[in-house]
């Protein structure tokens, strides 16, 4: 079989923080383009493979870039209605049953809710246009 050395599929190793199109762009190099990469600072380390075909440097770079899924040691249960506590403007009336634009954030315990609040006059809210309600 003949190489066209025109015509080679670089798919580079992933970084921690590497997307997709960092691995592998779908662009075709050539054996002067390569080398002129080296001259300008690429490592041997860097280049996963090399492949002559797009698909088959495509399906590389697809199994190079999934990453498993890390389990987080505690489990987050969600709070049932009624048993958070969530911070709103102070026109909101709870016997309104809350009616406002957007679901808001909902804390487990009200000193959440108060710390939350304390962050949030950090960021120049006044405390008289907020409110923590049961939620």
């Amino acid at each position: 079989m003949k190489l066209n050395l025109n015509k080679l599929y670089v798919v580079y190793r992933p970084t921690k923080y590497s997307e997709k199109v960092d691995v592998f762009d779908g662009r075709p190099d050539s054996l002067g383009g390569l080398f002129r990469q080296v001259m300008g600072g690429l490592k041997t380390e860097q280049v996963h493979a090399i492949y002559t075909t797009p698909a088959e440097a495509e399906k590389e770079a697809n199994r190079l870039i999934k990453k498993p899924v890390k389990k987080k040691g505690r489990a987050i249960t969600t709070i049932k209605r009624g048993q958070g506590y969530a911070i709103f403007g102070s026109e909101v009336k709870a016997e309104d049953e809350y009616r406002v634009q957007s679901k808001p954030k909902v804390y487990r315990t009200k000193k959440e809710a108060e710390t939350a609040l304390k962050q949030m006059l950090k960021k120049g809210w006044k405390r008289s246009e907020l409110k923590i309600l049961k939620y």
